[in-house]
């Protein structure tokens, strides 16, 4: 049995290692070759790099996200634990790295402004997706605007919060640089950034639903609402061989977070049931029709 179990567990673990290696390769080349040369401004920390970059060209963009990340990273740490956020590590040290690694080559793929800021807000988006599809985060406003929706500001809803830090730090670059036509490529960029995230991740704009079977549910429901910041429903069944009472999790997540709640029920209870299908409509708090 071991010997069927060991084949399976390594080609998951070599996908997972080959998606990260890929996805941060091209957001890594999105920012060398195209945003970075454009000064093309995303939101985030990747914005607030490529500012500092513009005005201090010898600081790289790839470096900057490392540093502006860290005090990101440390705060949520203390909100989630390590268990949560070494993924945002390893996605923040692999991006940065990659990010590094292809400004050495001090090279742009094109002199058009508006080519640079399509082409490197899709690949930077197709980056992004490959990693978030994986259960890894880049860090920067995405961290920030969960952090501050459940600590601060529960009035707002996440994407919203992540889009108002987004503008802030456009807008402040544009101060910054004395450029305002950057504002207009900025937005085509994280239109673009933002289509091709959706694309990876969720082409048809589903949700996922599971039904988990398990002995240990009180323990899976409260790893997912405090892992996840899901909710869970629980529906009496009952098997039909032992007649027992059994807990069913009714659990629906956004796409990107089925690998997250896959992985976290495989840690609690390996042996657990699992239905996975589509919830091809979802309303109701956290499945707003613009985070969809």
């Amino acid at each position: 049995m071991n010997k069927e179990k060991t084949p399976v567990n390594v080609r998951a673990l070599l996908s997972e290692a080959a998606a990260l290696l890929l996805g941060s390769a091209i957001y890594g080349l999105a920012i060398a070759f195209f945003i970075g040369p454009s000064g093309t401004i995303m939101g985030g920390a990747t914005g607030i790099a490529t500012t500092i970059n513009i005005l201090f060209p010898q600081l790289t963009i790839g470096s900057m996200i490392l540093v502006i990340n860290i005090p990101i990273i440390l705060f949520g740490l203390k909100i989630y634990g390590w268990r949560v956020l070494w993924r945002v590590v390893v996605a923040v040290l692999m991006t940065s790295t990659m990010s590094n690694l292809f400004e050495l080559f001090h090279m742009s793929m094109t002199d058009d402004p508006l080519l640079a800021a399509i082409m490197g807000g899709l690949l930077l988006g197709v980056g992004a997706g490959m990693m978030m599809s994986r259960g890894y985060n880049t860090g920067g406003s995405d961290l920030a605007g969960v952090m501050l929706k459940q600590k601060l500001i529960k009035s707002l809803s996440t994407g919203r919060i992540i889009f108002i830090i987004d503008l802030f730090v456009i807008g402040g670059s544009a101060l910054i640089t004395k450029s305002f036509n950057i504002v207009f490529y900025s937005v085509i960029s994280i239109y673009a950034y933002t289509f091709a995230v959706d694309y990876i991740i969720d082409g048809n704009k589903s949700a996922k639903m599971s039904f988990i079977i398990s002995d240990q549910s009180d323990e899976i429901s409260k790893a997912i609402a405090e892992e996840l910041d899901r909710g869970v429903t629980l529906l009496r069944g009952e098997g039909w061989y032992s007649h027992t009472d059994k807990n069913v999790i009714l659990c629906v997540v956004k796409p990107h977070e089925l690998y997250r709640v896959k992985a976290t029920v495989k840690r609690v209870d390996p042996k657990a049931f699992m239905i996975l299908t589509d919830a091809k409509e979802v309303l109701g708090e956290g499945f707003a029709a613009e985070e969809l």
